[in-house]
């Protein structure tokens, strides 16, 4: 059984690296390659027409939303056959910030997977809500993303594509990544039936897409956190061909908790759930 832990909690922690630049999605088979950054002295490409708004719609208009500065602690487990083992610790903290001079909120989700630290940071405009920079740290490469109004810009750095830049195109209402959904369910009216979805995109040093988050609520869970007994909303959220569940708190829109499959490993999910002393007193 040990050499198999081994085995298993390896190919996690490979998985979660992997979540933090990519989310499991598997892009489609059309995927568009990635284009080299123009040299400084290449004038500049003419900026490509406006999508449809109806192209992309948001989640959550950027009026609605009820945003406010969080921090939540989660145990990240291991259950493979039929045994629960202990990861490490995921951490989820919005803050008001600022990016070159402008107000916004910064998103950063940590992992800690036994001695494997993973970080990804994005900053989000305030006003629109609209993704301005995002980096992230893995156990051999640092991506670093920065959004202007018609590109995405790219740059790898590491064991893995060192020194690779690519870019594509922009869009209205793009997610920054997977992670900022979970501040946005706030001023998500679920409930029975309620379906819902959003775009993000996925960066590779050699491939690229834009991918479709999508969202639905498929029933009501009284759940058990360290915190006590709470009715949620239990949710499933599809990035590319991956399922994800989620157990949002009816109260207050707080994920309790996620299940996510490992890929590769039959039957073995990784769980996250709320850990003790995330609940504020009434």
């Amino acid at each position: 059984m040990k050499g198999s832990r081994i085995v298993v909690v390896g190919a996690i922690v490979g998985g979660v690296a992997l979540s933090a630049c990519s989310q499991h999605a598997k892009p489609a088979a059309n995927v568009a390659r990635p284009t080299s950054l123009p040299a400084a002295n290449t004038a500049a490409p003419v900026a490509p027409p406006p999508a449809p708004a109806s192209a992309n719609p948001a989640l959550v208009p950027p009026a609605s939303a009820m945003l406010t500065p969080s921090k939540r602690t989660y145990v990240a487990r291991l259950f493979s056959e039929g045994q629960a083992h202990k990861l490490g610790w995921r951490r989820l903290d919005l803050t008001d910030a600022a990016y070159e001079g402008k107000p916004a909120w910064l998103l950063v989700e940590s992992r800690q997977i036994n001695t494997v630290t993973l970080t990804d940071s994005l900053y989000v405009a305030k006003t629109t809500l609209e993704p301005m920079h995002r980096v992230v740290h893995t156990a051999d490469q640092d991506i670093t993303t920065h959004y202007t109004r018609d590109s995405i810009l790219t740059s790898f750095e590491g064991d893995s594509g060192g020194g690779v830049k690519v870019s594509m195109k922009n869009e209205p209402n793009l997610v920054g990544n997977i992670y900022w959904l979970e501040p946005l369910l706030a001023s998500v009216p679920l409930a029975e039936g309620w379906k819902g979805s959003a775009t993000t995109v996925v960066v590779g040093p050699r491939d690229q897409a834009h991918v479709v988050m999508k969202l639905w609520v498929t029933g009501q869970d009284s759940l058990l956190i360290p915190d006590g007994t709470f009715d949620c909303w239990k949710v499933t959220l599809q990035v590319g061909e991956t399922e994800e569940h989620l157990w949002v708190r009816k109260s207050d829109k707080v994920m309790l908790k996620m299940d996510t499959p490992v890929a590769g490993i039959a039957a073995a999910k990784v769980e996250l759930l709320l850990a003790q002393g995330q609940t504020p007193k009434s």
